[in-house]
């Protein structure tokens, strides 16, 4: 077992018969963020990515606005902490924690709010049976997920293709992850689309607002509160991707399909 797994004694039940066996779950731990040497907050984890997760985190949440104004960090792996040594303005820590409202996530933390709606959608080409593939090849690929049943994915397409991807227990967190490795790697997420394997709630459509993706893919449903932010931030979102079918909630006019299937 490596640090995302971990094994346990489970009694099962078929009917009327038991048995006792051996089973994988998902490991879960705290983490915590520090920034300037006070604490942030903590979250539930999937132990792998963190550094990526805190990154990202910082980014989709409006802490950081550019990679220079993290002036250092201390994070070994394996730790269960982050400290970050940040130049920024003392309002955004001040908007994350009095405008911040409890998020529907797993593992859950704060979430602050949107400033500036925007004023139209990205014209935007998607090729539909391309990323269903990728969809697809998406929901194949977490085994940790085949084992456990226990994590989130979260993906990232960018040129017609998946270039990062990651698990954990939350939905929220996947997502910080795969938007700091992309910070950490200078990808351009105004280019890129997200795929996720749970619902979009609304903390999902906020981190992508301030990120810069443009548009969220799931195999799961919307909310009816990340349908409103999508509408008012013009960010596309199609859910119920499965098979040859898909629904899109926003944006019904500047998201163009050329091919459908």
């Amino acid at each position: 077992m490596d640090e995302t797994r971990t094994l346990t004694e489970i009694k099962r039940f078929v009917n009327t018969k038991s048995e006792m066996l051996t089973d994988i779950v998902a490991r879960e731990r705290s983490f915590s963020i520090f920034v300037n040497g006070k604490r942030l907050l903590s979250i539930s984890v999937l132990p792998e990515n963190l550094r990526e997760l805190a990154w990202g985190f910082l980014f989709s949440e409006g802490i950081i606005q550019d990679k220079e104004e993290i002036l250092s960090e201390n994070y070994t792996l394996g730790d269960s902490f982050i400290n970050f040594k940040l130049n920024i303005p003392q309002e955004r820590l001040f908007n994350f924690f009095n405008t911040g409202e409890k998020t529907s996530g797993c593992g859950s933390f704060l979430s602050s709010a949107l400033s500036v709606e925007r004023e139209k959608f990205p014209k935007i080409i998607v090729n539909s049976a391309e990323l269903l593939k990728h969809m697809v090849e998406f929901q194949k690929d977490s085994q940790l997920f085949r084992e456990t049943g226990g994590v989130h994915s979260a993906a990232l397409v960018l040129d017609n293709r998946i270039i990062s991807r990651a698990d954990d227990i939350g939905r929220h967190n996947a997502v910080d992850k795969i938007i700091g490795d992309s910070i950490l790697k200078a990808i351009d997420l105004s280019k890129t689309i997200l795929l996720s394997s749970g619902r979009i709630s609304s903390e999902i459509v906020k981190k992508c607002v301030r990120s810069g993706i443009p548009i969220i893919a799931s195999q799961s449903a919307p909310t009816s509160e990340a349908i409103r932010l999508g509408w008012d931030y013009k960010i596309f979102i199609i859910g119920f991707m499965r098979g040859k079918r898909f629904n899109l909630y926003t944006g019904f006019d500047d998201l163009v399909f050329p091919r459908i299937f």
